[in-house]
């Protein structure tokens, strides 16, 4: 699974304030990135601040990103993303109009394949598994157990796709190279289409005689049982990556990755506002008039006592900090706010119906007064 080291926070990175505009990040990564650009800051850790800068702005001038980052802060954010994936449509040579003349040669594995040309063998295809998860799980975190069924190499022919004893040959119609050129020269143009070898489906080899376990494809659909770690306070539609445990390359390249999406079962008592919790509960006029005290179920199960203050109206929410969700990362815990329903009574005794009248009469006469005073 996708660690996540101890980062700063962007906005604190950037210099700016949480309700930051896309102008005044940008203005403020500007700033900052040409102070620190090792062409121009020969401070030692000139490039790692860069790194941390162009990171910090690479998510929160994406809308999307920054969401994620704003709701789940870097382990959200980690566990979503890859590096690569951040930066994958960041161009900095285009934000400075090309004023460095190598921005990209800076961040060398930071920004994985992106500095140059992809060479060896494509990684394999992610998987996604949708994981269903109780309230409680969510705000408890903890492990799981899932169980897919995956392609990965053929223990057989280990993974070359022949039959043991023979090894594949070179493609005689695409020379090992997987794909065939095409040339069109005409009115004074040369064009160059390249199209993947339909002989040897891109893999540049070809297998006379196929392994009878995996029939050439050098790959095999095998159950697996993995351990999925999840984080407390994690919410409905977040992603957790499991690299390297997706499906298997048959042209030798590293496995995809697995990404476990996350639904949360609605629960009977809370309605969860991001890391706040929501529940209602109902008191009696009279209660709600002279005050009184509750009890209140939190998640967990733990009972506190609310204090109803006199005069409450319905639609009231009185606020416990500290008893919502967890807050992803281990920042705390979201507040708990439970919102006052007044009955009214319907089914009136005589006696309780004088009573109210009663009131009413005293109500009615100290408006008056207050309106004469």
């Amino acid at each position: 699974m996708a660690t996540t080291q101890q980062k700063r926070d962007y906005y604190d990175v950037l210099g700016v304030d949480r309700s930051a505009t896309r102008d005044q990040l940008k203005q403020a990564y500007r700033q900052l990135a040409l102070k620190c650009h090792p062409d121009r800051n020969k401070d030692p850790d000139a490039t790692a601040k860069f790194r941390e800068i162009a990171e910090a702005y690479a998510v929160l001038s994406d809308d999307a990103k920054r969401r994620e980052y704003d709701a789940t802060g870097h382990v959200g954010v980690g566990e979503r993303w890859t590096t690569e994936d951040l930066m994958r449509d960041f161009q900095f040579g285009d934000f400075f109009g090309g004023r460095f003349d190598d921005l990209s040669s800076i961040f060398g594995d930071f920004i994985g394949r992106r500095a140059g040309p992809s060479r060896g063998a494509a990684r394999g295809a992610d998987l996604r598994y949708d994981l269903d998860l109780a309230f409680e799980e969510a705000a408890k975190g903890g492990e799981r157990i899932i169980h897919i069924t995956r392609s990965e190499k053929c223990d057989t022919c280990r993974g070359s796709g022949a039959k043991p004893g023979t090894t594949p040959t070179k493609c005689s119609e695409c020379n090992g190279t997987g794909q065939k050129q095409e040339v069109k020269t005409g009115k004074g143009m040369r064009m160059v289409t390249l199209t993947t070898c339909a002989k040897c489906h891109g893999r540049g080899q070809w297998i006379e005689t196929p392994c009878d376990a995996c029939r050439g494809n050098g790959v095999q659909f095998a159950p697996h049982s993995l351990k999925v770690q999840i984080p407390a306070g994690i919410d409905d539609g977040m992603m957790i990556r499991l690299a390297g445990q997706g499906e298997a390359n048959a042209n030798g390249g590293p496995p995809g990755d697995l990404l476990v999406r996350t639904h949360l079962r609605p629960h009977p008592s809370f309605e969860r506002h991001g890391d706040d919790l929501y529940t209602v509960t109902t008191v009696g006029f009279p209660e709600a008039a002279l005050g009184t005290k509750i009890p209140v179920t939190a998640l967990g199960g733990e009972t506190i006592r609310v204090t109803v203050p006199a005069g409450t109206q319905s639609g009231t929410s009185l606020r416990l900090p500290g008893k919502g969700m967890p807050r992803l990362g281990g920042k705390g815990k979201g507040d708990l706010f439970v919102v006052v329903e007044v009955r009214t009574p319907t089914d009136l005794t005589a006696r309780q119906k004088k009573l109210l009248e009663e009131l009413t009469g005293l109500e009615t006469k100290r408006n008056r007064d207050e309106v004469q005073r």
